[in-house]
């Protein structure tokens, strides 16, 4: 059983640290352990994962580690990956939440032979982390063409775009990929704002909402999380009007319940998981709303199926990391693809995953 209590108020918040008492092997051997790695809110989606597996495959086969992540910034993310690896008995981590940490602490795992399986992280470059990073969604220069397409549905040709994007690897990427993928022919972009993400005050908001009002675009890009998007939307509402929003997947995170004011309205953007799309997904809905009292996300369902995923290679004996990265390089191969709730896993030579992009409405636009 592990025991951990930390705390670091200098660079992240370890919101939880929890151990799980579990059941060992039936040699009685201690059972491998699972880190969980991210944002506080999707630590709820991997402690249902495991309670289901155990459920299902008649007791629980790993002991946990479940930490939330309170930075998305790489010195901190590899402050809590070098600690992880410290854990005896560590082979897999389910994380992190976002590509500019997944990176980072990228390189300690690979370094250690510790599979990474990191549910949502999407830059371009996660591709080349090493042989012992998998993810659960596909890279952004997909995703880059999958906006552009989806301009056409929002604004007439010759429209003006202003893109916003958070500056860091995620965002960067996101934004030159969708570059890429973009007809000059057809729109036109007036404006490029990037932002980072501390220290979001209202001084910077009115600063980057000025440039936009100036470059008085017909449509904006947001290549950056929407919890940020968020506190923009207000004054950008009040500068440009219902001016259509077309998101990268990251805005999902901005769900913030209702939307009284109004600031959600008509925002679309990219994501990996239509929560209404099968039974099992509208299942897994109902279960998380009526255990934690707020609405499921697409990343909370690849968490899920992150921690599903890790756990059913320990019950195909994995109990190394190199005998994780085996078993998930024989999925598809010399085995069946794993059936998560999102849908089929398996992975190519570099542990990337083949999965369509949706486009999702925060609310639909309302009706004068």
């Amino acid at each position: 059983m592990l025991d951990h209590t930390t705390r670091d108020t200098a660079a992240l918040l370890l919101v939880a640290i929890c151990a799980v008492a579990l059941l060992a092997a039936c040699d009685g051997a201690r059972p491998p352990v699972l880190g969980v790695a991210s944002s506080a809110i999707y630590v709820d989606a991997a402690r249902m994962a495991i309670e289901d597996d155990a459920a299902e495959g008649g007791g629980q086969v790993v002991d946990t580690v479940l930490v939330g992540e309170g930075s998305n910034r790489a010195a901190p993310a590899i402050e809590l990956a070098e600690r992880l690896v410290a854990t005896p008995g560590l082979i897999v981590v389910v994380g992190h939440s976002n590509s500019a940490a997944s990176l980072a602490a990228s390189q300690i795992y690979n370094a250690h032979e510790i599979v990474q399986i990191a549910p949502q992280s999407s830059a371009v470059i996660y591709s080349s982390a090493g042989p012992y990073s998998f993810r659960l969604v596909p890279p952004d220069d997909r995703q880059g063409t999958f906006l552009a397409g989806h301009l056409g549905e929002m604004l007439p040709d010759g429209g003006r775009i202003a893109v916003l994007y958070v500056n860091d690897d995620y965002g960067r990427g996101l934004r030159s990929n969708f570059l890429d993928a973009l007809d000059p022919t057809r729109f036109q972009v007036v404006l490029q704002v990037p932002h980072v993400e501390s220290g979001v005050t209202d001084e910077v908001i009115a600063h980057d909402v000025a440039a936009v009002a100036d470059a008085r675009p017909d449509g904006l890009v947001w290549l950056a999380r929407g919890t940020i998007l968020h506190l923009h939307l207000p004054a950008l509402r009040e500068a440009l009007g219902n001016v259509p929003v077309l998101g990268g997947d990251a805005t999902g995170t901005g769900r913030q319940g209702p939307n009284d004011d109004g600031r959600w309205d008509g925002v679309v953007f990219a994501d990996f998981v239509d929560l209404d799309a099968t039974p099992e997904l509208r299942a897994f809905s109902r279960r998380y709303a009526e255990s934690f009292g707020r609405e499921a996300t697409g990343a909370d369902a690849l968490t899920y199926d992150a921690v599903r995923l890790a756990l059913a290679g320990v019950r195909a004996g994995a109990r190394t990391g190199p005998e994780m990265r085996r078993f998930l390089m024989s999925l598809g191969r010399e085995r069946d693809p794993v059936t998560g709730i999102t849908g089929s896993i398996s992975f190519d030579s570099v542990g990337d995953v083949d999965r369509p992009y949706v486009l999702t409405a925060v609310f639909p636009a309302r009706t004068p």
